[in-house]
């Protein structure tokens, strides 16, 4: 829609600037209703993919996150918030391409926390209320990558690091980071981790702002993941060749292993879940998902697609759920064995695991499959 004129941006002193579109947005509370309810069914079509699994699907591009019984996807301009059991729209927040400087603003790598959910944007970081989508504030600092959340505060990647107070938007501190090329903040409720993507370089803050450690890898580098008091960073030693995955200690950021791995997916991270660890790769010939120990590194398992990447998987009790560039999503037992596979007609990128159902977006489509 066309925003009504608005007054510039204004700064309260803290940090934290009031949009000049704060309320260039249209916000739809009541259930529209999904495109295809695939219960019991079989094909869905000539213009997606035929599989009992499917349960529903919806026109909408984008990284799925699923939290607290709600759906999130952020497309192009609209953030929507579905129904997982059946896809229906719970409310949507939608914005103008007038609203932007430049195409392609809005990030879809979103992130919430109980009450908020939080957009990254060409222009600044835009939390919303989950509730029904309306804008609470706006940092009016350009992003480079997506947003951590931690206890109580929100890290984003702008010029500096900021450390942004969840509730009243302002910020708490910022840090110079010295490179552009920087990964999502893996954050935690006592600091925050991040990585610069090209020099390779792994900072762990405190929550306060100080410098706790830092760890150079001297090689492309992915994005952190932190799971108990351990920071897990993977690298592109070859991109599309080789890589390392290594386990640094949280407190200090030694090393307490390092191995040898495929290369890993840009913009994608190790998934840890229970006492192993799981890295999508990307190779010349083909993709492989690759299973870890969590105490040492050695390898598990490795499963391979038909083309040239497994993407970042998402990890239940028993399974392990990957989306490929071969079009494909893959199911695969917790230790290795391909259980079952769904074609989807275009590039899966990700996937997201509920009670009972997968979430998988492709460059089309976000489908709902259910989970045996």
């Amino acid at each position: 829609m066309t925003p009504s004129s608005q007054p510039p941006d204004r700064s309260n002193g803290s940090g934290r600037t009031e949009s000049r579109h704060p309320i260039s947005r249209r916000t739809t509370l009541q259930s529209l209703g999904v495109l295809f309810t695939g219960v019991g069914a079989g094909c869905l079509g000539s213009s997606g993919p035929s599989s009992d699994r499917i349960r529903w699907r919806k026109s909408i591009r984008g990284q799925p996150l699923l939290d607290g019984g709600t759906l999130y996807v952020m497309g192009r301009l609209t953030l929507h918030a579905l129904s997982p059991t059946d896809g229906s729209t719970q409310w949507m927040t939608e914005y103008s391409e007038s609203d932007f400087d430049q195409r392609l603003c809005l990030g879809s790598d979103i992130a919430v926390d109980g009450r908020r959910i939080y957009v990254p944007g060409c222009d600044g970081l835009r939390a919303l209320r989950r509730s029904d989508g309306e804008q609470t504030w706006f940092v009016g600092s350009s992003l480079r990558q997506g947003v951590g959340v931690g206890d109580g505060q929100v890290y984003a990647n702008a010029a500096d690091l900021l450390a942004i107070d969840a509730d009243s938007g302002d910020i708490v501190w910022r840090a110079d980071t010295g490179g552009d090329r920087l990964t999502k903040p893996a954050a935690t409720a006592d600091g925050v981790v991040f990585t610069n993507r090209v020099d390779g370089l792994v900072t762990a803050f405190d929550s306060d702002g100080d410098v706790r450690w830092q760890h150079r890898t001297d090689t492309e580098t992915r994005g952190p993941t932190v799971a108990d008091d351990t920071v897990y960073v993977a690298t592109s030693t070859e991109p599309g060749t080789a890589g390392r995955l290594l386990a640094l200690n949280r407190t200090d950021g030694s090393v307490r292993w390092a191995v040898d791995t495929p290369s890993p997916k840009r913009g994608t991270r190790p998934v840890v879940d229970g006492d192993a660890v799981y890295l999508g790769c990307s190779g010349r010939d083909h993709g492989t998902l690759v299973a870890l120990d969590r105490a040492d590194g050695a390898k598990r398992w490795s499963f391979t697609d038909e083309n040239s990447t497994v993407y970042e998987p998402a990890v239940t009790d028993d399974m392990v759920y990957a989306g490929s560039n071969d079009d494909h999503v893959y199911a695969l037992s917790r230790t290795g064995e391909l259980r079952w596979q769904i074609e989807t007609d275009s590039v899966v990128g990700t996937v997201v695991a509920g009670e009972d159902r997968l979430y998988a977006a492709n460059n089309e489509r976000l489908f709902a499959i259910e989970r045996p």
